[in-house]
């Protein structure tokens, strides 16, 4: 994909002007916060994976499943599908998130429990701020096709296996 998450935040700009109209009124496209993809994720629950607490690998694009390339979407629906029926939400690509991570490729500045008050959720920061990025990828094992696994890199960086998803989100 190669997409760094300033490609995926000026495709959510042109998706809405394109067709954000054809939204319910007050919502609009764009990345999710990384607390709204963790959500989309666990489920209600809080499953370590998107389908349940025990690894498969037919139920995503990791290692372990071997295909070794990205996937179509929905290619391992829908048993690898989450609670609320998303796909692909552990590997295939990593996505990135709204969130930031912050300045320390080391040590996140914005830690759980989540806080969207906190700063994380600014849109607009310093060109170099790290960007958060959930779901693991082709190219990962079965640790960070976790849920909770997370990854930083900065938002001009994009690699073959960097994507995104859009959700619906109350505009702010």
């Amino acid at each position: 994909m190669n997409v760094s998450w300033y490609d995926a935040w000026d495709y959510a700009e042109w998706i809405n002007h394109k067709h954000g109209s054809e939204l319910p009124r007050g919502l609009h496209f764009c990345l999710p916060s990384e607390a709204e993809w963790e959500k989309a994720a666990r489920g209600p629950d809080g499953r370590m994976y998107p389908w349940g607490d025990e690894f498969s690998n037919n139920k995503c694009n990791s290692t372990e499943s071997g295909l070794g390339f990205t996937s179509h979407v929905g290619k391992f629906s829908p048993q690898g599908d989450s609670f609320y029926g998303a796909s692909d939400m552990a590997g295939n690509v990593w996505e990135w998130t709204r969130s930031l991570w912050g300045d320390d490729w080391d040590k996140s500045t914005f830690n759980y429990p989540y806080n969207s008050e906190d700063g994380r959720e600014e849109e607009i920061a310093e060109k170099y701020v790290l960007r958060v990025l959930r779901g693991g990828s082709f190219e990962d094992g079965l640790n960070n096709m976790r849920c909770a696994y997370r990854l930083n890199f900065a938002p001009d960086h994009g690699d073959d296996y960097y994507g995104f998803r859009l959700c619906a989100s109350p505009i702010s």
